[in-house]
């Protein structure tokens, strides 16, 4: 009768861990969907985080971005842009599907997740991130290796206003599912007395200040 019991016992055990790993087995997914939901409710505090905080929570992601952007300036790189009497960028259909085709390869390579981007602030929505696939859209039609300096940013804003506003919005944000038409003309605005490593970033923190947060997140 002991050994039965002791049997049973066993069998119980063997059937409780089965159960138990197949439940962690099939819930990776909702793993890490917590993980971002407690990353998210961390940076919810009243102290925003900076660049360097951010390097320490999104060091993997930031390592891709940059290996996949510095691809696409080895493939893009040398595209020469074209401008009217005006100073204005003059596009092309080639122009734009190379610009669609740039972002489409990025993103790819740094394994976007345009699910996890719905949920709160993570590395999809952040300024570094979209401001690497904006430079990705500007390397593609030269405008990102046409502005070296502050100034030449300032010019290259100026005169392509109206160009830019639609290619951020309809050609390059669209691809992240973002919409930000109503914070365009601000961001335009911004991005011209503030400066940075490239016309992308610059581009990213008007948005960031313009949506009323400047947390290092885009509407989120």
């Amino acid at each position: 009768m002991k050994k039965k019991y002791l049997g049973l016992k066993v069998w119980v055990r063997v059937i409780a861990v089965s159960f138990a790993l197949s439940v962690v087995a099939t819930s990776g997914s909702v793993v890490v969907l917590a993980n971002e939901l407690i990353l998210d409710e961390t940076q919810n505090s009243e102290s925003y985080f900076n660049d360097e905080d951010l390097a320490i929570y999104y060091s993997k992601e930031e390592k891709n971005s940059e290996l996949a952007l510095e691809k696409i300036k080895e493939e893009y790189g040398d595209v020469p842009p074209k401008f009217n009497e005006e100073g204005e960028i003059l596009l092309t259909p080639e122009d734009e599907m190379r610009l669609d085709t740039a972002i489409t390869e990025y993103l790819k390579a740094v394994g976007y997740s345009s699910y996890l981007r719905r949920f709160g602030r993570n590395w999809w929505n952040s300024r570094s991130f979209i401001g690497g696939v904006i430079d990705v859209g500007l390397i593609a039609i030269g405008l990102w290796t046409a502005a070296s300096n502050f100034g030449a940013v300032r010019t290259l804003l100026r005169n392509n206003r109206k160009n830019i506003t639609r290619m951020v919005e309809k050609q390059i944000l669209s691809k992240v599912g973002i919409g930000v038409g109503g914070f365009l003309n601000s961001m335009i605005d911004i991005a011209l007395v503030i400066s940075g490593a490239s016309v992308g970033g610059i581009l990213a923190e008007g948005l960031d200040r313009a949506d009323g947060k400047n947390d290092h997140y885009i509407l989120a």
